[in-house]
């Protein structure tokens, strides 16, 4: 009897698999906690439609007054409903393309309304996060094209590669950052503070200061992880794993782990020792 081969892995697809689904974590369980306080979304409220849309004239005529009759509340709850179940539909395992694609299209316009509703409160990891969405959206319109559909995922990997080196490049200009006192200065702040940690570093000058240093050159150096050997590129990926969950812990950052870690797959589709170690494993698994 001759054993049916399996069909060959499209790893194009498989790492998107993965950034989705990454993604699709940390703004299900965001929107989830939206819905959970939705009352603040009230027009009566200071983060209210009438107010926030005073910042952009184009909001208050033409086009824009047509969106107030989404972004309004209550119908803005139902942009939120659509980000949650969009979410989960990410989180469904086994779904295929066209499914994802609707899914990512219901993520993509969700949270674009959403950041033209209010930027208040809106950080990197939302920015990173719709453009997880929208590149994956995008690479479901191209299934025959492999070359696009690499393009897309080498733009995730390019952007996640070009916020890291940035972050740290600029931290390195601050004489607040080189001097270690801006670990000290977070630590003790109300919004992202945390007095374990402040406690540990308030009096200790070289600790702050290695701890600053420490996270500009990681930083900066990310990059690297698309030339370093396997062993290094895997402990460049690792390392940022542990920053973002130790921001989590300290700084209450939950969202940037899922936003920037979801890139990490097509980072590593794109690294030179780690990806051509995954093509060469997916070779061997092909029928000859």
């Amino acid at each position: 009897m001759r054993l049916r081969s399996r069909p060959p892995v499209d790893e194009v697809d498989a790492a998107f698999r993965k950034v989705e689904w990454l993604t699709a974590v940390g703004a299900t369980i965001s929107s989830a906690e939206l819905l959970s306080t939705a009352n603040t979304l009230d027009d009566k409220g200071l983060f209210g439609w009438p107010i926030t849309r005073t910042r952009m004239l184009g909001l208050n005529r033409g086009l824009g007054k047509q969106l107030g009759k989404v972004l309004k509340y209550p119908q803005v709850v139902g942009v939120v409903q659509t980000r949650l179940l969009s979410g989960l539909g990410l989180l469904v395992p086994g779904s295929n393309r066209r499914r994802r694609g609707a899914a990512l299209a219901g993520m993509t316009a969700s949270g674009a309304a959403l950041n033209l509703r209010s930027n208040y409160g809106m950080d990197g990891s939302d920015h990173l996060a719709f453009i997880n969405f929208a590149v994956s959206l995008l690479e479901k319109l191209y299934p025959n094209d492999r070359r696009a559909r690499e393009a897309a995922l080498a733009f995730i990997a390019a952007q996640s590669c070009l916020s890291y080196f940035t972050s740290g490049s600029v931290k390195m200009t601050s004489p607040v950052w080189r001097s270690g006192e801006a670990i000290t200065g977070v630590f003790r702040t109300t919004t992202y503070g945390d007095k374990f940690a402040h406690d540990i570093v308030k009096d200790r000058k070289l600790v702050a200061q290695a701890v600053a240093w420490g996270v500009m050159v990681a930083e900066a150096l990310f990059p690297l992880v698309l030339v370093a050997p396997k062993p290094v590129a895997r402990a460049i990926l690792l390392s940022g794993m542990a920053f973002h969950l130790g921001n989590a812990r300290f700084m209450g950052l939950n969202r940037f782990f899922w936003s920037f870690v979801a890139t990490y797959p097509a980072v590593a589709y794109f690294s030179r020792s780690l990806g051509v170690a995954q093509r060469k494993h997916v070779t061997a698994g092909e029928p000859g």
